[in-house]
C-alpha cells in the first residue's frame, strides 16, 4: 500500500526545494509554544513538538501497536478527498477483526486474523506521514495542554496550524502546500508518542494560487 498523500498534485514533487528549506529551518525554526489555559496566551518556549518532558507525534507508533497490538483498542482511519479512504477494527493481541474501503471498493471488504496476518490492511495512517513532516519541528505545532480521558488514554493535546509559521517556515509551507495552502487541526498523543485522536484538515494549492484540493483526516485508537 502506498504511503503517500491522499490527493498528492506535482506541488508535492519539489524534493529538492524541500530538503533546502529543512535545512534552513534547522537553524532559524522558532521553537513551538505552550498556551496558558487561563489567558489563551503563549507562554515561554518550550522547544520543538517535542522536549525533554513531552512526548513526539508518531505515527509508527500506531503502526506497531496494529502489528503488535499491546493491548485491545478499536481502531478508526478516514480520510475525506478526492481520494477517499476508511479503515475500522477491532484489535487485540490475539486477533484483528476489520474492515476497508476507498474510492476502488466503496463496499467496506472485511478481513479477520491474527495481527501478523492482517495487520497490513490499516497501514493508511502512513500516508499521513508527509502532512507531519511538513509541520514537525516547526511552529505550526503548538502543545495546548494535558487532556485525561481522550478515548480512555491520558493524553498532550497539540494544535497545528501552518498561519503560524515564521517567515521561513511559510517559505516551506508554499512549496509543498501551494500559496495559500495550509494545515489545520488538533492531535491527542500518549506519553509514548501514539495519536489517539487526529482530526487534521489539508488544502493544497497550485502554483497560481488556485485551490487544487481539500482533504479532512481523522484517526482514533479507543481502548476497550
Amino acid at each position: 500500500m502506498s504511503l503517500l498523500r491522499y490527493g498528492e498534485t506535482p506541488v508535492r514533487d519539489c524534493v529538492v526545494v524541500v530538503l533546502a528549506f529543512i535545512s534552513m529551518l534547522g537553524c532559524n525554526s522558532a521553537p513551538s509554544k505552550t498556551v496558558d489555559p487561563a489567558s489563551g496566551s503563549p507562554q515561554k518556549s518550550v522547544g520543538t513538538a517535542k522536549d525533554s518532558a513531552d512526548p513526539d507525534i508518531d505515527l509508527n507508533c500506531v503502526v506497531d501497536h496494529i502489528q503488535n497490538p499491546p493491548e485491545s483498542f478499536h481502531y478508526a482511519f478516514k480520510a475525506e478527498s478526492d481520494n477517499p479512504w476508511e479503515e475500522e477494527a477491532d484489535v487485540t493481541p490475539q486477533r484483528i477483526d476489520g474492515s476497508f474501503s476507498n474510492i476502488s471498493l466503496p463496499t467496506p471488504q472485511q478481513f479477520h486474523g491474527t495481527p501478523r496476518e492482517v495487520s497490513s490492511n490499516l497501514m493508511a495512517i502512513g500516508r499521513m506521514a508527509s502532512l507531519f513532516a511538513t509541520v514537525r519541528n516547526t511552529s505550526a505545532v503548538v502543545k495546548e495542554g494535558a487532556e485525561k480521558g481522550v478515548n480512555s488514554y491520558n493524553t498532550v493535546k497539540y494544535s497545528i496550524d501552518t498561519a503560524r509559521g515564521t517567515a521561513t517556515e511559510q517559505a516551506l509551507y508554499r512549496s509543498i502546500l501551494g500559496p495559500g495552502g495550509s494545515e489545520k487541526g488538533s492531535v491527542w498523543v500518549t506519553s509514548q508518542g501514539c495519536p489517539v485522536r487526529i482530526v487534521l484538515d489539508e488544502e493544497l494549492h497550485s502554483k497560481d494560487g488556485s485551490l487544487v484540493g481539500k482533504a479532512h483526516y481523522e484517526e482514533a485508537m479507543i481502548k476497550k
